[in-house]
């Protein structure tokens, strides 16, 4: 265990063998390396995947008409990974499903332009 300042670092390494710089809770360890806490790490890292930024940002991001392509693709690929899905399908899926996107986006942009080309708008 390091001590800095008043503060226990934790005595683990890190996966790329650098010291780990998280606070010690539990027998010289933080959490994430806590042979004790292993079973509650394990869930949070778990809980962590599911509510991932990203994954938020991108239920923002997409037009909710995308929203069910979007999880189509994702289930398709987790099948094409188990050998559920022939490759050959999933491309075609994807294949649409770019140009289901691009029809919407080219119609989003086109409202968007007469909108802005509306007398009384300058």
């Amino acid at each position: 265990m390091v001590k800095v300042g008043k503060q226990l670092l934790c005595k683990a390494k890190r996966v790329d063998g650098q010291p780990c710089r998280a606070s010690a809770i539990s027998q010289g360890y933080c959490f994430a390396h806590s042979p004790e806490l292993a079973a509650k790490a394990r869930e949070a890292r778990s809980l962590g995947g599911l509510n991932k930024a990203r994954i938020v940002r991108l239920g923002k991001l997409l037009p909710p008409r995308l929203i069910p392509v979007f999880d189509t693709l994702e289930s398709a690929l987790y099948e094409v990974h188990s050998g559920d899905l022939e490759p050959k399908a999933a491309s075609a899926m994807a294949a649409l499903a770019s140009a289901m996107v691009k029809v919407l986006t080219s119609g989003e942009l086109e409202e968007r332009l007469r909108k802005l080309e509306e007398p009384g708008r300058r």
